[in-house]
């Protein structure tokens, strides 16, 4: 799953069945300002993106691709999880309610 989650609350995301790479990161981006274009015109002005350093963000075919949209993203440090409130929208995912039978979550 890539989420995004802005100020307001709303939150985008796409599942997937591949493994995040940097294209996959590359096709949701495009979709994302679609659909902020479409909603929020202007959204550009004051909207920065905060990442971690996953290998798809940080890649240089992602930064070739954040450059090309003029995205503004600020990397956050390393095991910063409590400063990125997308986590707690992760997290809520794997919790007992949304997860009953306990399946595991990880990739492992």
């Amino acid at each position: 799953m890539i989420a995004a989650l802005d100020t307001e609350g709303r939150v985008w995301f796409t599942l997937s069945h591949a493994n995040t790479d940097s294209n996959i990161m590359s096709i949701f981006l495009n979709h994302l300002l679609e659909a902020l274009n479409n909603e929020t015109p202007g959204w550009q002005e004051d909207t920065v993106f905060l990442w971690d350093n996953a290998s798809y963000h940080s890649s240089s075919e992602t930064r070739a691709v954040i450059k090309k949209l003029g995205l503004k993203v600020v990397y956050s440090g390393p095991y910063s999880y409590s400063a990125a409130a997308i986590e707690l929208l992760f997290g809520s995912l794997k919790v007992d309610e949304l997860n009953p039978e306990r399946l595991p979550t990880g990739k492992r």
